[in-house]
């Protein structure tokens, strides 16, 4: 069972994340209303703390980005989990050709994952998670991989299999205590991969439909207020970087 105990930092990275989402149900004003074009290029103020910016989407566009790169975490675990149990537990052919793919995919960027999935898929931002999911598979691979055999080849592990325990057992009771640290340290690394990543994609226009709010498009479509207005760019910069520095300096200990 994963069991956290949050320190100081921890609870306000937890606050951070939680507002994001916050943002994704509601907001102060609609941010798909048209009416606050006129006061684009408006800063902060009493009535709107957060600024409005092309469509009044930064909360929004802070909670979606939130959203899409912690589900292209998950997938790029759970595909690199499912790898590594077939590689490790199967025959050994089976292993060296998982292994020959990952090297070959590993040198794939994900903007062409993104560009070659847009030749099948609808541009969306599922699209987008699918593509960062799966570039950062073979990343993920790799790290869980190095991580899964440091620890199963433990003394420790050996010495548990010698007194009988095996299966679910030794897993819970001499593998996952240890490896749970570095898999939180590679969940994090992995979160910070996605969202730049999904905010990039975004950014070059590949999300589809150009009223979605995330950080990257916002950020794109306020370009033209550069030097307007150079708040309406620094701020989705700004909330990204915010996010990404709170999650990396995060400590969850046990």
């Amino acid at each position: 069972m994963l069991r956290l105990r949050f320190k100081y930092w921890d609870w306000w990275v937890l606050v951070l994340l939680v507002f994001c989402f916050v943002g994704i149900l509601w907001t102060p004003h609609n941010p798909m209303a048209q009416d606050f074009r006129d006061a684009a290029l408006e800063g902060p103020r009493a009535a709107n703390w957060l600024g409005i910016d092309g469509l009044g989407r930064l909360w929004r566009g802070a909670g979606n980005t939130v959203l899409l790169a912690a589900s292209s975490m998950g997938l790029s675990l759970l595909l690199s989990s499912l790898l590594v149990s077939v590689e490790q537990a199967g025959p050994s052919w089976c292993g060296r050709f998982i292994r020959m793919g990952v090297g070959i995919w590993v040198a794939l960027p994900v903007v062409f994952i993104g560009l070659l999935l847009l030749v099948f898929l609808r541009p969306s931002p599922g699209a987008l998670v699918l593509a960062v999911g799966l570039g950062n598979m073979a990343f993920a691979f790799r790290q869980l991989r190095v991580y899964w055999i440091g620890v199963r080849n433990a003394l420790y592990v050996r010495s548990s299999e010698v007194l009988g325990s095996h299966g679910w057992q030794l897993f819970r009771w001499a593998i996952w205590p240890n490896l749970k640290p570095d898999l939180l340290a590679l969940s994090r690394l992995l979160f910070a991969m996605s969202a730049l990543e999904l905010s990039g994609l975004a950014f070059l226009g590949l999300i589809g439909d150009p009223d979605f709010a995330e950080l990257g498009s916002i950020l794109k479509q306020n370009q033209a207020y550069l030097y307007q207005a150079p708040f309406l760019v620094v701020l989705p910069g700004a909330v990204l970087s915010m996010v990404l520095l709170s999650v990396h300096l995060s400590r969850f200990h046990r």
